[in-house]
């Protein structure tokens, strides 16, 4: 045998697949590239380096607690080309930063960060999915990607309205 490992053993090392993002990178698992296992997105490190598309702002009055807050969205080098072409290419790295707004006295400010919400685009690896994959980190911690199975579904069923821009909401403000 000229190898001192085993094919299995190989296959598991060869599943392991880096996204370079910009300078950055999205660390990705899939299990002999069966898409029903959950692959999982590493949080993005460096993001608020990139570009950032655009803010958001959604008050105490809209009624999905969950979503309020400021919203900032940063795309990586290859997502900003796909802002600007209409066509997001492999490589494509998303962040909604969404961070909590205090108000006190008629100013509104950023509070603690809620979460932060990654996509990253490898039309292969996701072809169920429109070629994204999703990811979130609740509050600072940079650790443990929360996103399940059911909750990637739901990403991507609200996600599909946008088909027609590449499954993204957001359009970069020039």
């Amino acid at each position: 045998m000229l190898f001192p490992f085993s094919l299995r053993i190989f296959r598991s090392l060869s599943a392991a697949v880096v996204v370079l993002a910009g300078g950055s990178a999205a660390l990705i698992f899939a299990a002999g590239g069966d898409e029903s296992s959950q692959a999982q997105i590493a949080y993005p490190a460096g993001y608020r380096q990139w570009v950032h598309v655009k803010s958001g702002i959604i008050g105490s009055e809209f009624p999905m607690e969950p979503e309020r807050g400021i919203h900032h969205v940063y795309a990586n080098q290859t997502a900003l080309t796909g802002f600007e072409s209409g066509t997001f290419e492999d490589g494509s790295v998303l962040v909604y930063d969404l961070v909590s707004l205090s108000e006190k006295g008629g100013i509104s400010t950023e509070g603690a960060r809620r979460r932060i919400d990654v996509m990253v685009k490898d039309s292969k690896l996701y072809a169920d999915n429109g070629g994204w994959r999703f990811g979130r980190f609740m509050a600072d911690d940079h650790e443990h990607n929360i996103m399940t199975p059911d909750l990637h579904q739901v990403c991507f069923q609200c996600h599909e309205k946008q088909k027609a821009h590449g499954f993204v909401f957001s359009e970069f403000r020039k």
